[in-house]
């Protein structure tokens, strides 16, 4: 049949198949341990082939587009203290803003489902800063986006590097006034998960969790960030990896399939743009910086046609990009062994029980030292 592969390990959750279905016979849902995937309604579709033909990560290997330039990028210090870095993303959101554009991006609900939306309003837009260890839901992003193109708005949208292989599957090269945005990305926990830890936390601190920060600058900018998890009474900082659900993360144990399969973490990128942060740039500077600086790195013309323009909001610096590639992880990651038996725990028996099987205090010792000697091979290689 001329339709799209339903195997976990050839899915992204990307959703372009259902957004590109003109019969709406494709419906993304949620599977047993809260991926989301396709799944296909056979009185419904007509087998016309588009969504196998959308579907970019069951195809070959990226086109190769060689990185035009590198850049360091610093933004203004009260921007760079609520970023993850050095406000990168908020430096090229504020260029097509004061466009009269509009930016797609990930935000975080009241209720703490991650989601895809599109604004041009500031406020929501400041929404989408920070790291989500958390896959969004595109939901219907891509047919929203499309009207704002056609309509001749310039469209920034920022994702994951499979969300925005999507959208670059989906639109081609039809729109000059479209700009794609990714991220290195390490891979993706479900919202399902993340929502069951927020009910964990809250059983431990005994009170409502009202708002989370994955990563926050307290105690400054470094690969161990703590995190704000607020309640009723006000903020109860952490550090990330005193918590189950980031060593999780961090162990590769909750990622979805496709993760294991990704040919995205590559030096080749379905982006115009990728921004990351800038761990070793002390290594070219001599300096160590204590705020947060992002990784720029340029894909197309399009892309350093935005990067001139954001010369005037924020420091930019130049830099070989020999000396800044060993930041891309050129490998998707391993497939942990004991992952069958993480999965079985926690849809057999749930995530306490899983964090009760997979996490405990002289874990939290082992993951402190791993986080370590990872940051000091990103650093070093």
């Amino acid at each position: 049949m001329n339709r799209i592969d339903l195997d976990s390990k050839f899915c992204c959750g990307c959703a372009a198949c259902a957004n590109i279905c003109a019969h709406k016979a494709i419906t993304m849902v949620e599977d047993s341990r809260g991926f989301i995937v396709p799944t296909i309604n056979e009185s419904k579709c007509v087998d016309c082939g588009l969504c196998k033909k959308v579907c970019d990560f069951k195809k070959g290997k990226l086109t190769e587009n060689n990185t035009l330039h590198a850049y360091s990028l610093v933004n203004d210090a009260e921007i760079v203290k609520d970023s993850t870095s050095g406000g990168a993303f908020t430096a090229l959101s504020d260029v097509i803003l004061n466009e009269g554009g509009l930016i797609a991006g990930a935000i975080m609900e009241p209720d703490f489902t991650v989601h895809h939306v599109i604004t041009k309003d500031s406020t929501i837009r400041n929404k989408m800063r920070g790291s989500k260890y958390v896959q969004s839901d595109m939901g219907n992003i891509y047919l929203t986006v499309k009207e704002e193109l056609k309509g001749g708005k310039k469209v920034l949208f920022t994702g994951t590097p499979c969300q925005c292989a999507g959208i670059k599957s989906f639109f081609g090269d039809m729109y000059e006034n479209l700009y794609i945005v990714d991220f290195l990305c390490h891979g993706v926990p479900n919202n399902k998960m993340f929502k069951e830890h927020i009910h964990f936390l809250e059983g431990q601190y005994r009170n409502k969790i009202v708002d989370f920060t994955f990563r926050d600058k307290r105690y400054g900018w470094n690969p161990y960030n703590n995190n704000n998890i607020f309640n009723a009474y006000g903020s109860v900082g952490t550090r990330l990896i005193n918590q189950a659900y980031y060593s999780f993360f961090l162990r590769n144990l909750s990622l979805r399939d496709g993760c294991y399969n990704c040919k995205y973490r590559s030096l080749h990128r379905p982006s115009d743009i990728t921004i990351a942060d800038f761990w070793g740039i002390e290594k070219l500077t001599g300096e160590k910086n204590h705020t947060g600086v992002s990784l720029v790195l340029a894909h197309s013309e399009k892309g350093e046609t935005i990067l001139h323009r954001i010369r005037q909001l924020c420091t930019l610096t130049e830099y070989p990009f020999e000396k800044v590639a060993y930041r891309i992880a050129l490998k998707p990651a391993p497939r942990p062994k004991e992952l069958a038996v993480f999965w079985n725990t926690y849809n057999q028996k749930g995530y306490t029980t899983l964090v009760e099987k997979f996490f405990d205090n002289s874990l939290k010792k082992r993951i402190y030292y791993e986080i370590r000697k990872v940051a000091k091979r990103l650093i070093l290689s």
